[in-house]
């Protein structure tokens, strides 16, 4: 037994041994890299077809987190809000670093986040656009103020195109736009009904069935209408341009990391990889605002702070 005992002890001190050999020394270089679990840059969208989306966007937040590195960012991540009422809130927790939109929705999370505007993003090579008033060319619709007692279509309550600036349009030219529960509901003679039709396709159908008297959309969507369909109608009024898209960065990110982020996404464009980014992500390149930001946001939130009063 006593034998037994003594193997016992020598066996256990030899594990001991080899044990201590395979220990990392104090000298021993760290572990090199992604770090799990490590700061991600976070890339929010608002999208009802989620897995689409995240395909065309990680892409870019994969490309900026490999250039973000000596701010402890190990990687990239897109999250898909249902909603413009839970990105706000994402937003406003620091849950969502980036965001890409159009103005109307990227001011109304500005304004309830502190999230700040640094560049535009021409999506689809587009810089800049602007909303058309059109009714059938037969209608006899020469201004928007022939649209008195009468219902248009707009298209989405936080459409820039076809929402803020159609609906400051009407109210800069003195006139009386209230929203209407379905294109059946009563219209007095002072004001101009809209109902929102969710589609640019359906604004066009209501405008050429007969539905609706006249529709708004984007100069670009009518611009790519089939050209029977543009001879069959006649837009009578435009609004004022503005960038297409806005790259807003959350609340409270750090200064110096806020800087970088600008720098490599104007010079995306300038390496294959980054292309191979913006390509996916439907984008031309990203641009400062031409005559400065401060004159470009005030522009934008005249008519925003217009919109949000006649609320």
């Amino acid at each position: 037994m006593t034998g037994f005992i003594t193997k016992l002890f020598v066996w256990f001190t030899l594990i001991g041994l080899f044990s201590g050999c395979t220990a990392v020394s104090p000298s021993a270089p760290p572990t090199t890299g992604p770090v799990p679990n490590g700061r991600a840059l976070v890339i929010g969208d608002i999208s009802d077809e989620a897995a689409e989306t995240i395909k065309g966007t990680q892409p870019l937040a994969d490309y900026l987190a490999g250039q973000l590195s000596e701010f402890g960012i190990t990687h990239g991540e897109v999250r898909i809000a249902p909603d413009l009422e839970t990105m706000i809130q994402w937003m406003g927790r620091g849950e969502v670093d980036l965001y890409f939109d159009s103005p109307y929705p990227a001011l109304v999370i500005s304004q309830e986040t502190g999230a700040t505007p640094i560049l535009r993003r021409l999506k689809y090579g587009v810089d800049q656009y602007h909303s058309v008033f059109f009714s059938r060319a037969n209608a006899g619709v020469r201004s928007a103020a022939d649209l008195a007692g009468h219902v248009i279509a707009f298209e989405e309550p936080f459409s820039t195109s076809g929402y803020m600036l159609p609906l400051a349009y009407l109210i800069e030219n003195g006139l009386r736009p209230v929203e209407k529960e379905s294109l059946d509901t009563a219209v007095a003679p002072d004001e101009i009904g809209y109902v929102f039709s969710t589609a640019d396709n359906t604004t066009v159908q209501w405008v050429i069935s007969g539905i609706a008297l006249a529709g708004v959309t984007d100069n670009v969507t009518f611009g790519r209408l089939p050209v029977d369909t543009q001879a069959d109608l006649a837009i009578f009024a435009e609004t004022g341009n503005v960038p297409r898209q806005l790259v807003l960065v959350r609340s409270g990110l750090d200064e110096t990391l806020v800087a970088k982020i600008k720098s490599e996404l104007l010079a995306m464009n300038d390496n294959e990889a980054g292309q191979a980014a913006l390509d996916t992500f439907l984008t031309t390149e990203f641009t400062e605002f031409p005559e400065g930001p401060d004159k470009a946001l005030a522009e934008m939130q005249h008519i925003y702070q217009m919109v949000q009063a006649q609320k």
